[in-house]
């Protein structure tokens, strides 16, 4: 009887554990682009690394196919060959307006 009971309560803190890290507000883009999310979950740097190039991708200014992205402790480093420094500075504003970005780095080459 007490084994069941403790296994029903440790069912249920871990239950309420996975719950509560589960649980977060979906992000919201605001009219400005950026986005915004409660604090109550922490992104995965794959996961900044694809919001990163996903934004990248849409943008009309930047040529994505050409930037790569490294992410690790949620500090962006943004690789690669770009035709003008306007892409440049869109390509570093875009990645420190995702949500998770803690720094980035460019190493965003102009090639003319």
């Amino acid at each position: 009887m007490n084994s069941k009971i403790v296994t029903t309560a440790i069912a249920l803190v871990l239950a309420g554990a996975a719950a509560g890290c589960a649980s977060w507000d979906h992000a919201r883009t605001a009219s400005n682009g950026t986005e915004h999310r409660s604090p109550a979950r922490t992104l995965t740097d794959a996961e900044i690394t694809a919001k990163v190039k996903a934004k990248l991708i849409a943008d009309s200014v930047v040529k994505a196919r050409h930037i790569d992205v490294d992410t690790k402790n949620g500090f962006v480093t943004l690789y690669g060959d770009v035709h003008n420094p306007r892409e440049v500075e869109r390509a570093e504003a875009i990645a420190r307006d995702t949500v998770g970005v803690t720094g980035v780095r460019s190493s965003l080459n102009v090639i003319g």
